[in-house]
């Protein structure tokens, strides 16, 4: 059985209920829970949960972050995220660990490294932006394309 945490993480300490909106940055201790809808950003030395219901447009960051509804931002966990079934995310999720369960919808860059709990953070989290440069001369030859089998019918007459 697992020890409740001595950090006070266990019990929910800030919690935007269903129905409720909230704007602005929060800087909490211990357990941050989202039923309702959600923008700014969110710090904690804790856990940060999005339910089902909840919507989040902006910056997460915590030692542990559960998303189950929806999030348009930016996720950053010392320790873990773990994306539920129900999760739609449209950011980036940097952590040691990332869990998703079958169902998750995720459209942005995932890095799981230890480098992230021991260095505090990832280089391309302060990087708005970055080009990814594409050699098209470089052919790729796999055993379906046309190079392949060109390659194949040459070796062979040899």
């Amino acid at each position: 059985m697992r020890e409740p945490a001595s950090d006070g993480s266990a019990f929910i300490n800030t919690l935007v209920g269903q129905g409720s909106s909230f704007k602005g940055d929060v800087v909490v201790h211990g357990f941050f829970r989202v039923d309702g809808d959600f923008q700014g950003s969110i710090t904690t030395e804790g856990r940060i949960l999005v339910s089902p219901s909840g919507r989040v447009k902006g910056t997460l960051k915590g030692r542990d972050i559960v998303i189950g509804g929806v999030v348009k931002g930016d996720l950053y966990a010392t320790e873990r995220i773990t994306l539920l079934t129900s999760a739609l995310v449209v950011g980036n999720l940097f952590a040691p660990r990332i869990k998703m369960e079958r169902g998750v919808l995720v459209e942005g860059y995932c890095c799981s490294t230890p480098r992230i709990r021991e260095e505090g953070g990832h280089p391309l989290q302060n990087q708005k932006a970055f080009t990814l440069k594409i050699d098209h001369r470089l052919i790729v030859s796999t055993p379906l394309s046309p190079h392949h089998r060109e390659a194949e019918a040459t070796r062979t007459k040899d």
